[in-house]
């Protein structure tokens, strides 16, 4: 006798068993309807999430594409805001830098720690739009002293954090994918070592 039909049948009638015992049968049968039902309904809401997020970032990634391969003139207004938020990102303090942009050439103006000026100088040169960067800015070994590098100030870094709480649904559906190919892979070459 064929020891998988035995175990496979086993457990079959055990399945029977638990489903359609009559005293509390019932219950289970609705237990694992509510089950499916509800699995169906999150398993939409996320197929739903993975597509608007993948349909998102593709946007995104055209319009970065778009916008790098076209030579846009955008108003100084947009130009000088893009700069400020690009400085908030690298800049401690970026409230103590002045942005006076004049066709295309942007000037930087007050105080920043030294160990900052760089990264300052590079981020307002990487803004689309930008054609020149102009230094005008007083460097500072350290805040003391110094009215507006005073306060909490940080730079954001983006944390390394290898397995966070929550993914983006594109990348847990990536990951996903990946593990599933992975497990195929493995099963077809343990197949192949077992024939």
């Amino acid at each position: 006798m064929d020891r998988n039909a035995l175990l496979a049948g086993a457990g079959l009638g055990a399945l029977l068993m638990f489903i359609a015992d009559p005293d509390r049968g019932a219950r289970r049968r609705a237990l694992v309807r509510d089950k499916a039902v509800r699995g169906t309904r999150v398993g939409g809401r996320a197929i739903a999430a993975t597509a608007a997020d993948l349909a998102n970032r593709t946007r995104g990634i055209a319009a970065e594409a778009r916008g790098a391969l076209r030579r846009e003139h955008a108003d100084e207004d947009v130009l000088v805001e893009r700069v400020r938020a690009t400085l908030g990102r690298v800049c401690s303090h970026p409230r103590a830098i002045d942005v006076i942009l004049v066709d295309g050439e942007v000037t930087l103006r007050g105080e920043v720690l030294s160990p900052e000026a760089d990264a300052v100088l590079a981020a307002a040169g990487s803004v689309r739009g930008v054609e020149d960067v102009i230094d005008e800015l007083e460097r500072y070994e350290r805040a003391e002293g110094n009215p507006s590098l005073q306060g909490a100030g940080r730079v954001d870094e983006p944390p390394v954090n290898l397995l966070p709480r929550r993914w983006a649904p594109a990348t847990r559906a990536l990951v996903g994918l990946t593990a599933v190919a992975a497990a195929a892979v493995g099963a077809a070459v343990y197949a192949r070592r077992a024939a």
